[in-house]
């Protein structure tokens, strides 16, 4: 993959009189390179946060600029963020290169499956969170079995396939907490169920498409559990550092990596009532 101007993946569109997207386009790069060009354009836009910018939200491969129109109109909000892309340039030309460099690039030891070695050499220094699953959790429904069947794949080849692969949080939204993680191996991907659950339990691992993600909280939800984590992804800091009530800190992060490993039904058991 050679790409002589990274600019020209990027292109700023009006969305509404007071709002502008962000798109990168991913068809030559990839979701994840697109995401981290985002992830670098989000940075850039709040280092030096401009006193118009109201709301920003980035996703998989935009970022939504919501501004005050008492303070500034689109032409100014426009250069900007054309300033933006092209001092970041060469920041997002070496993420892109390492990326698309990591095979050459084996530098984790205690990882002996060669996918996830390459991956985890780019993200030594990014933030990684080893997630624990119990797939064969007997008090709470799964879709384990469904899925392989649908598949035609055994449960443990289910549960080896979304273990092996390092997630990206792509972008964060539905609920508190609830991140989307990809990409999930095509071998499992799943549409997502035709009747959705009204209720999800909390700690449900599931998978939709080319995503997995964990249930922060008991809530409806469309997708096939596979699993289910003892790890909480909220955190309350209200008697911490916030003198906010009902304030929430979230453990899963836009940017961030996620590796599921997985764990028995004693350990989980264990976990929750440690």
């Amino acid at each position: 993959m050679i790409i002589t101007n990274y600019k020209d993946l990027i292109e700023i569109r009006t969305a509404s009189d007071c709002c502008v997207i962000v798109y990168v386009d991913d068809t030559t790069i990839g979701l994840e390179l697109a995401n981290i060009i985002i992830e670098i354009l989000t940075r850039a836009l709040l280092a030096n946060r401009p006193p118009w910018l109201c709301e920003y939200i980035p996703s998989y491969t935009s970022l939504l600029i919501e501004f005050s129109l008492y303070e500034v109109d689109h032409f100014a909000v426009n250069a900007l963020l054309k300033q933006l892309v092209s001092e970041a340039a060469s920041e997002i030309k070496h993420c892109v290169g390492e990326k698309s460099a990591v095979k050459k690039q084996l530098s984790c030891d205690q990882i002996t499956n060669t996918s996830r070695k390459d991956q985890l050499g780019f993200l030594s220094a990014k933030r990684i969170h080893r997630i624990p699953v119990c797939y064969q959790l007997n008090s709470l429904q799964t879709d384990l079995a469904k899925v392989a069947k649908d598949k035609n794949i055994s449960e443990d080849n289910v549960v080896n396939l979304h273990c092996t692969t390092v997630y990206r949080v792509f972008a964060t939204g539905f609920m508190p907490g609830f991140a989307y993680l990809g990409e999930l191996p095509v071998e499992l991907s799943q549409p997502r169920l035709s009747k959705p659950r009204l209720k999800v339990p909390k700690g449900a691992v599931a998978i939709a498409d080319r995503q997995t993600a964990i249930y922060p909280d008991e809530s409806p939800g469309g997708w096939h559990i596979i699993g289910y984590t003892p790890l909480e992804l909220l955190f309350n800091t209200t008697n911490v550092n916030s003198a906010e009530s009902g304030h929430f800190e979230v453990l899963l992060k836009t940017g961030d990596y996620v590796e599921f490993y997985p764990v028995s039904e004693s350990e989980y058991i264990n976990w929750v009532h440690s």
